[in-house]
């Protein structure tokens, strides 16, 4: 018997059809960028995420850094980050001049361990950035109580995580902006932002 290491063809042989017939109607549109699809699916993922606005860009990459951008971090601020996480959520900080500052994860679920999170808070800390990982949601009662109690915002990197929920709320709703690996910016505050 041979088992795949991973496969996921469980996963995509039900839908294979629909997503082909999409690539197909994108594909002979010919317009790849912006367009009739993104402005529907930036409608459609706004809905699903109850959050007031979705910007379609480039990359996750693209994504968080335009929120950092817009959320005025400087140079020197401090962004506390999940010490393992792709290196886009590092580089978005970097990027405006800003420190990631790397705190541990939950050996549980290796997303953002919130107990490790305040001794990681300075006066320079300007944020926090939990990423989501591996289709589970972080301890987001816990990090938003954190972030509000020393009047810091949230970038929420929703990563491998869209759909799941922290106590029956949509992840991407939690933050005042937040960014996918889908490579859209989620604008506005969601029902559970605190901001």
């Amino acid at each position: 018997m041979s088992i795949p290491f991973l496969s996921f063809t469980p996963q995509h042989a039900p839908i294979r059809a629909e997503i082909l017939a999409a690539i197909v109607q994108v594909y002979d549109n010919q317009w790849y960028v912006l367009g009739e699809q993104v402005k529907a699916f930036e409608i459609e993922y706004s809905l699903f995420n109850k959050v007031a606005h979705t910007i379609g860009v480039a990359n996750s990459l693209d994504a968080l850094h335009l929120a950092l951008e817009a959320l005025g971090v400087q140079a020197g601020d401090e962004v506390i980050v999940p010490s393992n996480t792709y290196i886009a959520t590092w580089l978005a900080i970097s990027f405006v001049g800003g420190v990631p500052v790397p705190v541990e994860p939950n050996p549980h679920t290796y997303n953002l361990d919130p107990t490790r999170l305040e001794a990681a808070i300075t006066p320079r800390t300007k944020g926090i950035m939990p990423v989501h990982l591996y289709g589970q949601a972080c301890e987001m009662s816990a990090i938003q109580e954190i972030a509000s109690r020393h009047g810091l915002w949230m970038v929420e990197d929703n990563a491998q995580s869209q759909g799941a929920t922290w106590e029956g709320h949509l992840i991407g709703s939690f933050g005042q902006v937040n960014g996918t690996s889908l490579g859209f910016l989620i604008l506005g505050q969601g029902e559970n932002s605190t901001t």
